[in-house]
């Protein structure tokens, strides 16, 4: 059986309402999906792949995407 789940990533999603944030390296990692909870349930990371997401700006969105399987 296999699982598709998609992470949304958004930069300007930490930036608490700044419109200019020097960095977000303190929140670069955080996942707001619940990845963790498949992998604890028994599913393997078999593909993963960004999609989307670059910018020259501020602001930049993407997503990575990953194919979980579970035998």
């Amino acid at each position: 059986m296999q699982k598709l789940v998609t992470i949304y990533l958004d930069n300007s999603a930490y930036s608490q309402g700044r419109m200019i944030v020097g960095s977000y390296g303190d929140k670069h990692g955080l996942v707001e999906e619940h990845l963790k909870d498949f992998l604890a349930e028994g599913w393997t990371i078999t593909h993963l792949n960004g999609f989307g997401g670059n910018s020259e700006g501020l602001c930049v969105r993407g997503w990575i995407t990953v194919v979980l399987e579970k035998k």
